[in-house]
């Protein structure tokens, strides 16, 4: 998988943060980008089922890459 790595930034809590990006990290902030296209469509038409999943799926997938993205693809416990 490919990957790029910046080093250790710093520590929070014990848990080591780094730069780190790979293809799964890229893949689910794509996923929360089309999210908010989706948001933006379901307020458009006001579609209330569409608003709730779309902001679900900001949080989950906007979340777990950022995540991803910060601890160097996975937390390091």
């Amino acid at each position: 998988m490919p990957f790029i790595n910046t080093g250790e930034l710093f520590k929070i809590g014990g848990t080591s943060i780094h730069i780190g990006v790979n293809t799964m990290s890229l893949l689910m902030l794509l996923i929360a980008v089309l999210s908010v296209y989706a948001l933006i469509n379901a307020v458009r038409s006001k579609n209330i089922l569409g608003i709730i999943f779309s902001i679900a799926g900001i949080a989950t997938f906007g979340f777990f890459s950022l995540a991803t993205i910060f601890t160097f693809g996975y937390p390091d416990l």
